[in-house]
């Protein structure tokens, strides 16, 4: 009887083990492994603590319309509005310098935190709010200075723009060039008072303009802008803070700004000190060139890059990864099939994964896919490294290999096998675009 109630035991025993067994097993499938480029994993914001006490300010230019505002189509949904003015106001307040740094709207870049290469004017899509937008545009500009972190932001729409120059009196300027604004206005060359849409046209004037009519164009005259600006604010100082400040804090405008009333009052006595003409100009410059099947870059030069970080924030920055013409060419080839097979076989692992119980030919199969996974990731770094006809031509084989395994694992489980086939071209995928969390128009 003792004998047989043992047994009982024992077989009840083994029988909790079995159950056990096939989900020890499956834990014996080792996780898929994470790449070091961006487009594939997203990376962290980077940090540098510069020697000097710096404070900078992401100034934003966003279409994010108003009722009846000219100048934007009024869009009134973040998906379809960019930060087409990006400006860095740098205060050193270790030796009571200002530095205005512009980062070209078109520089492509890689948003920290979020999968994908994209236009840094557009880095404000990734937010399914505007301020969740203006913190990875935030993001995405300390990123190109090398680990410079971004202490505070002000975004102002283009119509608001025009109010706070109305509101200051608007400036005298010395128009470098004769041209018709956006708003219809023809322009003299030469020196004149402009009010808030005279400052509107100007640092928005860019095909239209009759001087440097690019980009970096812009982004030279909207530093002068800024500049004539900040000298009016400063000589009527005591009539114009009290009102900026108070304009500032309304809801009567498109203005998104974390800037406080101590923030401001702080920097108050370096600025009424300040000469206009002493006020660093900065642009991180590179060629405008087309690619990705259609579109216009800014590619940083980064030997100019890293002798703008030096000369203002006195840091010792690296070239950036990833973000040359050749490497975005090699995407449009290549790459971005890729980052879809990538996308597509971490959903079919996760697939297998929560399926329950596996056989140990499943098993198998599953870790072979998860090996023809990372080995995808290892050849794709090289090939985005080194891009070389021969670690590309590798890179494809390996992505050849990884596809009959994924196909062999999802009959395996019994699942659909995954759309390998790509778009004809990448904007137009709703998987890599829906993965790397851009919305590209």
């Amino acid at each position: 009887m003792r004998i047989t109630k043992l047994r009982a035991a024992l077989c009840a025993l083994t029988a909790c083990l079995m159950a056990l067994l096939p989900c020890t097993a499956a834990l014996a499938v080792s996780e898929p492994a994470t790449s070091n480029h961006p487009l594939i994993d997203p990376r962290p914001v980077p940090v540098v603590e510069p020697e000097d006490d710096f404070f900078n300010i992401l100034l934003l230019g966003i279409d994010y319309g108003m009722e009846d505002y000219w100048g934007s189509g009024k869009k009134k949904t973040l998906e379809n509005c960019h930060t087409d003015a990006v400006l860095v106001v740098s205060v050193n307040r270790t030796d009571g310098t200002v530095s205005l740094v512009s980062l070209p709207r078109d520089t492509i870049t890689y948003v920290p935190n979020v999968h994908g290469v994209y236009k840094l004017n557009a880095a404000v899509n990734c937010g399914t709010e505007v301020e969740e937008g203006i913190g990875h545009t935030k993001d995405a500009a300390a990123w190109l200075l090398g680990g410079i972190q971004i202490d505070r932001y002000c975004a102002v729409d283009m119509g608001s723009m025009i109010a706070l120059g109305d509101a200051i009196g608007g400036v005298d300027f010395d128009m470098d060039m004769a041209y018709q604004g956006h708003s219809g206005r023809h322009y003299k060359k030469g020196m004149q008072h402009l009010d808030g849409q005279g400052i509107m046209d100007y640092v928005r004037a860019r095909t239209n303009a009759t001087v440097d009519h690019n980009d970096i164009g812009r982004t030279r005259r909207q530093r002068a802008m800024m500049k004539a600006v900040f000298e009016k604010i400063k000589q009527e100082n005591v009539k114009l803070v009290p009102k900026l400040t108070q304009l500032l804090q309304s809801d009567d405008l498109n203005i998104f700004t974390d800037l406080t009333l101590l923030d401001i009052t702080s920097l108050l006595p370096l600025a009424l000190t300040l000469d206009a003409d002493a006020i660093g100009s900065y642009v991180l410059t590179g060629p405008y060139k087309l690619t990705l099947t259609g579109w216009n870059f800014t590619f940083t030069d980064q030997d100019n890059r890293i002798a703008v970080l030096k000369e203002v924030y006195g840091i010792d920055a690296e070239p950036l990864d990833f973000v040359s013409y050749d490497h975005a060419e090699f995407l449009t080839d290549e790459g971005l099939a890729v980052v879809r097979y990538v996308a597509l076989t971490r959903q079919l692992i996760e697939t297998c994964e929560q399926a329950g119980a596996m056989t140990p030919e499943q098993e198998e199969s599953l870790q072979s896919l998860v090996d023809a996974h990372d080995a995808m990731l290892v050849s794709f770094e090289q090939a985005a490294t080194t891009l070389t006809k021969e670690d590309i031509n590798a890179m494809i084989s390996v992505r050849t290999a990884l596809r009959n395994q994924g196909d062999k694992t999802a009959r395996a489980f019994g699942v659909d096998k995954p759309n390998w086939a790509k778009s004809a071209r990448f904007c137009d995928d709703p998987l890599v675009n829906e993965y790397c969390k851009i919305r590209w128009r």
